[in-house]
């Protein structure tokens, strides 16, 4: 008879690091520029921003939401410029969701 070995594909978890990152106050909160910058690739994204712009505005911060455009020839270069110039304009920048 002959034997067969069944291979696992799953891999082994990732190591889960427990650093939550820099600490952030709610102080700072307060008044600080929050961008968030979505496309239209992924529409769901569009609700998630809006809560994400809800929350931050309870927590007294100013947000603004930017589209990214195309990102080929003479129109990605208009996208990278304002890009860059709203970024600048902001303490943080939410890009995605990290999902």
């Amino acid at each position: 008879m002959t034997r067969i070995r069944i291979l696992d594909p799953t891999a082994a978890p990732p190591e889960v690091d427990s650093d939550p990152g820099p600490a952030f106050s709610s102080d700072r909160m307060q008044g600080g520029r929050f961008g968030i910058r979505y496309d239209l690739t992924w529409r769901s994204f569009l609700w998630v921003r809006d809560e994400w712009v809800d929350a931050l505005r309870k927590e007294g911060a100013r947000v603004d939401t930017w589209c990214a455009g195309d990102r080929a020839g003479e129109a990605g270069v208009v996208t990278e410029k304002e890009l860059e110039a709203f970024v600048r304009a902001q303490d943080v920048v939410i890009v995605g969701l990290g999902n």
